[in-house]
């Protein structure tokens, strides 16, 4: 990494940005000494930090905290200490999750998709750990617990729906196949 601080990022991650060439993107992360940019209609592009021409349109988070968090997420998926497969398909990276309500007059919502991902990702760990809770708790018949993990596989089954989400099929949902 070179030590000019030119040569360091400006913008943290999320940021949303404006290229001469390529119109708005949003900073999805960093290589050693580009941007990685995620551009409307998908393109991804790398920016040099050294490029002027690119401008914040709306900063968020701090370039330097981000960069130090990438190197410590990729030190521990080296190590095998971070779920790799735990991973958002790239084709989402950038995008938006919109709800859009049914009746007149009422507002959509919208959110990144990174934070639903991280959503539907948090609810499967709740029900791992409710798995684990019920297999090991003492005062349950083996009939009630086969019954209560029959309502999480159902839950995992219902969830199926997201695995368009995951970039491994190894981390998607599956449940019971009947519906």
């Amino acid at each position: 990494m070179a030590d000019n601080a030119t040569d360091r990022p400006r913008f943290g991650v999320g940021t949303i940005v404006s290229h001469p060439s390529f119109g708005r993107g949003k900073v999805i992360s960093y290589t050693e000494d580009s941007y990685v940019v995620i551009f409307k209609g998908g393109d991804v592009a790398q920016v040099p930090f050294t490029f002027a021409r690119m401008t914040a349109e709306e900063l968020v988070g701090d370039a330097e905290t981000d960069r130090v968090k990438q190197a410590m997420r990729e030190v521990m998926q080296d190590y095998g200490w971070l779920e790799v497969d735990l991973e958002l398909g790239k084709k989402w990276s950038g995008g938006t999750f919109k709800m859009i309500p049914g009746k007149e007059g009422m507002a959509a919502k919208e959110m990144p998709i990174e934070a639903f991902f991280k959503k539907v990702v948090s609810v499967r760990d709740k029900l791992r750990v409710i798995e684990q809770k019920i297999n090991a708790h003492k005062g349950l018949s083996g009939e009630e617990k086969i019954e209560m993990q029959g309502h999480i596989t159902r839950c995992y089954g219902a969830l199926t729906s997201f695995n368009v989400l995951f970039a491994s099929k190894k981390s998607q949902f599956s449940g019971t196949g009947k519906g």
